[in-house]
């Protein structure tokens, strides 16, 4: 059980630097990526995400005026 979690860990992380990475994420006050935890990286996304669609939502407003 512990190595299912462990590598289903693993995955997620994996997942969230390849995103983050593809939005122009590297690195934070110094430190990457990689070294970031689960949570870390889980909070990061989640505001991008969030700001993301704030921005756009604010340029489709911008165009219709």
């Amino acid at each position: 059980m512990k190595n299912i979690l462990r590598t289903a860990v693993q995955q997620r992380r994996q997942f969230l630097i390849d995103k983050l990475l593809k939005i122009g994420v590297f690195k934070k006050e110094d430190r990457h990526l990689y070294e970031w935890t689960l949570n870390d990286l889980e909070r990061e996304y989640e505001y991008l995400e969030t700001n993301q669609d704030k921005g756009k939502i604010k340029q489709e407003n911008q165009q219709l005026q």
